[in-house]
């Protein structure tokens, strides 16, 4: 039987490979874990993340939080769109593989997802999570060289927070157990001209354990419009796993250091929340327009309004409140190439929530926050 899920991967690579010039192919800056929310606003989220998204983007804001609050599930998917459906196309028809291969040149095909569990009090947080992609990108045949990337990880976060002056200036940690599956392989004209699939199957299954730690802090000014600064430091010291199985083990993933920033402005229904992330800013390998994330958030009753930069691209989104259950969708760019302008990669993700809280004196079955102290608007629709 070759049913399952590692040859389903196996059957997609072979079909949508990567064909590029060595030094013409960046590498494509990812996460352990990705919001719908936060990708609306240009993933500039540092300074913006509340509640369980505090555990992956900056455990420092688990300080802000007000009572119990329980994401009880939010599955996310995404896709690249147009180009998705056009190299699925492509690969149902009859033609040979070269003819295919042919087709695909300058198609790229992303597709990702995951879900996560969690559950903070005010200065804790637990959060079980899962999280994946596959990113295939065809470009430049004049060398043949395929680059794959596959990652897939599940674990636990545990993360923690004090003040060190109440509601101004708060540090935190998120420790994480990762399991994670897969592979950035790239292969070389003499496989491919093989076909040796033995090769990238094997590949495919490395798999192994790793432990990750985050830092973070968070500064807000006692104002009006509650001025935020922040600092994380994400899988410090890299996080790096162990070989379980497959040929080697999975990529490990490197230390980012982001900092960020946020103004919230309360007008009479609506919050407008501006943000900006400059991420990997201790990297000169990585160019500055690819480190660079600004977003807004318009922020109203039942409705949320987002849009942002990303890498040198526009990105926009949308949010939904409608009680215990809520939606967030949202489109971005990711650069492929070395710098921004260069080869942009249009994404689509939405996103379902199912949470639950308890703040100050009263229950809510709508989302809730813990961030900095809630207007008299936040009475009406408590701010995410």
């Amino acid at each position: 039987m070759k049913n399952s899920f590692v040859e389903t991967i196996l059957f997609a690579v072979v079909i949508s490979v990567f064909l590029s010039a060595p030094k013409s192919y960046g590498i494509e800056l990812s996460d352990t874990w990705g919001s719908a929310r936060a990708a609306g606003m240009g993933n500039a989220f540092t300074a913006v993340a509340s509640e369980g998204e505090s555990l992956f983007y900056n455990p420092a804001a688990l300080a802000r939080v007000s009572g119990f609050h329980w994401t009880i599930l939010d599955p996310r998917a995404g896709v690249n769109g147009p180009q998705a459906l056009e190299v699925a196309a492509i690969a149902g028809t009859s033609g040979t593989l070269a003819d295919k291969l042919d087709d695909l040149y300058g198609k790229s095909v992303w597709v990702g997802g995951g879900s996560k569990t969690s559950f903070v009090i005010p200065n804790f947080g637990v959060a079980a999570f899962a999280n994946g992609n596959v990113g295939l990108n065809l470009q430049n045949p004049a060398y043949p060289q395929m680059n794959l990337n596959y990652i897939f990880d599940y674990g636990i976060a545990v993360g923690g927070a004090f003040d060190l002056v109440p509601s101004i200036w708060s540090v935190g940690m998120t420790f994480r157990r990762v399991n994670r599956t897969g592979t950035n392989l790239p292969l070389g004209p003499s496989i491919l001209a093989t076909l040796d699939t033995e090769q990238i199957q094997q590949r495919l299954k490395d798999r192994g354990n790793g432990y990750g730690l985050d830092f973070g802090t968070m500064l807000t000014l006692p104002s009006p419009i509650r001025p935020t600064l922040a600092l994380t430091i994400r899988d410090m010291g890299y996080t790096t796993f162990s070989q379980d199985e497959g040929l080697q083990a999975p990529p490990r993933s490197e230390p980012n250091m982001t900092l960020g920033g946020s103004i919230t402005v309360d007008a009479l229904v609506v919050a407008i929340t501006p943000s900006f992330d400059y991420q990997y800013f201790d990297r000169p390998d990585i160019q500055t327009g690819k480190k660079l994330h600004l977003g807004v958030e318009f922020d109203l009753p039942l409705i949320s309004l987002r849009a942002g930069l990303n890498q040198g691209y526009y990105s926009a989104g949308v949010g939904l409140d409608m009680g215990i259950i809520a939606v967030d969708a949202a489109t971005y760019g990711v650069e492929l190439g070395e710098y921004p302008g260069q080869l942009e990669d249009r994404r689509y993700v939405v996103q379902l929530k199912i949470q639950l809280g308890l703040d100050g004196d009263f229950f809510s079955l709508s989302k809730l926050s813990g961030s900095s102290a809630s207007s008299g608007r936040g009475k009406l629709k408590q701010r995410r």
